[in-house]
């Protein structure tokens, strides 16, 4: 495990958006509106499971430490999440500027993506209803993030059973696929993501 830098842990925050927004909501107590609930499903939808897991642990983060005193779950969350940023983020850094990692490293961090998706969908579920009042902005960010990560699990485990039965022979991972544009860099054309192992139709 690499434990991440403040300078690193901005960079997360700027290249994944959502992280940003969830802790503009929850430190200005804004309410999670309708269309506000439909950007956050819709950016995190439009990355890849590995870029959604950060940035799921990286708002989890926030939302975690609001409620670390009041509330058990809320510790284990913050571990969870702290423990995913550390494991993932290094290497996610490392490809948005310098392009793609070696393919068996890749292939292996792969696997445990489904699992920690999993993970950190249930500790959002448990926490979500350790919250007194279900208006609570931090309750409805919980929502979106485990029906995201949910979501993102199942991608990931349908992604990792193609590779697996393919004969047991990897496939280019970095070329099955034009890679994906993170929510930050939409707009300037940059397209460069950790594991661009998957577009939806």
């Amino acid at each position: 495990m690499t434990y991440l830098t403040e300078e690193q842990l901005t960079k997360l925050h700027t290249h994944l958006v959502v992280p940003i927004a969830v802790g503009d909501i929850l430190y200005n107590n804004l309410a999670v509106e309708d269309d506000t609930q439909y950007g956050l499903h819709e950016a995190l939808s439009e990355i890849d499971p590995d870029s959604a897991l950060l940035a799921i642990a990286v708002s989890a983060k926030h939302i975690a430490l609001r409620f670390a005193r009041d509330i058990p779950v809320a510790a284990a969350l913050s571990i969870e999440a702290g423990k995913i940023i550390d494991d993932y983020g290094p290497d996610w850094l490392t490809n948005y500027s310098n392009g793609p990692l070696d393919e068996d490293r890749l292939f292996e961090t792969l696997r445990h993506v489904p699992e920690d998706l999993e993970s950190i969908a249930d500790l959002l579920e448990t926490l979500r209803f350790g919250i007194p009042d279900t208006n609570d902005p931090a309750a409805r960010l919980c929502d979106i993030l485990a029906i995201q990560a949910r979501a993102h699990m199942e991608i990931a485990d349908y992604i990792l059973k193609e590779i697996e039965g393919d004969e047991g022979e990897l496939f280019d991972l970095c070329n099955m696929v034009a890679p994906k544009k993170p929510a930050a860099e939409a707009a300037n054309g940059d397209n460069i993501i950790l594991f661009p192992i998957h577009r939806r139709q």
